[in-house]
C-alpha cells in the first residue's frame, strides 16, 4: 500500500467491515480482461460465501481458475476542499476498505450449502420472516454456493491520519457544523484512528 499511514492491521476492524458491507466486488481471472462482479456476501469463520447460478461466467471461471480477489468498502463523509485553507486540491473521500486474495470453491455438500444460504438470509433479512432452507430443498440443489478462502488481506482506513492534531480537530468542528448524514460516524472514525494517536 503506497500510503502506509492509512493501512490498519486490525483483525477486528476487518471483520467489522466484512460483516457490515452490503456488497463486495469479486475479481476473477479471464482473457483478455479480468472479470469483476458485485455480489451480496456473508463473512463467517475466515470464509466469504455468496451464491449464484449453476452456470454462466462466474461459475465457469471458478472452475477454470479458483484464484481470485475480493474487495469491500464502506463510505464515510466527503471532505470538500474549502474545509481547508489554501488547499486547491484538498477535497477527499473518507472510507474503510478491504482487499482480499484467495481461492474459490463451489460447495457440493447440500448441508453446507443450506447453512451458507441461511447465513446470507440472516444478514440481509435481519428482521427474520424467511423460510429456513433444508439440505433437501430444491432451491439448495439448484443454487451454486461459492466459498472464498482468504489467503491474504489488507485494510485501509482513510480518516485524516495525514493531518496534524490541530487540522484534525478543526475538521471535526466543521463536520459537526455541517451535520450531513455521514458526518457523525465520520467524526467517530477520526477520533478513533487520528485524534487518539496524535500527541
Amino acid at each position: 500500500m503506497r500510503r502506509a499511514e492509512f493501512e490498519i492491521k486490525n483483525e477486528a476492524e476487518l471483520e467489522k467491515l466484512l460483516n457490515k458491507a452490503a456488497f463486495g466486488t469479486l475479481c476473477m481471472n479471464d482473457e483478455p480482461y479480468p472479470y469483476a462482479v458485485n455480489v451480496n456476501f456473508v463473512f463467517q469463520d475466515k470464509y466469504i460465501y455468496f451464491h449464484g447460478a449453476m452456470d454462466g461466467r462466474k461459475y465457469s471461471l471458478a472452475l477454470k481458475n479458483p484464484h481470485a480477489s475480493f474487495s469491500a468498502a464502506k463510505e464515510y463523509a466527503f471532505i470538500p476542499s474549502y474545509f481547508f485553507k489554501n488547499a486547491s486540491c484538498g477535497a477527499t473521500q473518507y472510507f474503510v476498505s478491504a482487499f482480499l486474495e484467495g481461492e474459490l470453491r463451489i460447495l457440493e455438500d447440500k448441508t453446507q450449502k443450506a447453512a451458507a444460504l441461511g447465513l446470507l438470509m440472516k444478514k440481509y433479512q435481519s428482521e427474520g420472516k424467511y423460510e429456513h432452507l433444508r439440505s433437501s430443498d430444491k432451491a439448495v440443489e439448484k443454487t451454486a454456493v461459492f466459498q472464498f478462502q482468504i489467503a491474504s488481506s489488507s485494510l485501509k482506513i482513510k480518516a485524516g491520519q495525514n493531518l496534524n492534531k490541530e487540522c484534525a480537530a478543526a475538521l471535526v468542528k466543521k463536520l459537526k457544523k455541517r451535520g450531513a448524514a455521514k458526518d457523525g460516524k465520520t467524526i467517530k472514525l477520526i477520533k478513533k484512528f487520528t485524534l487518539k494517536n496524535k500527541n
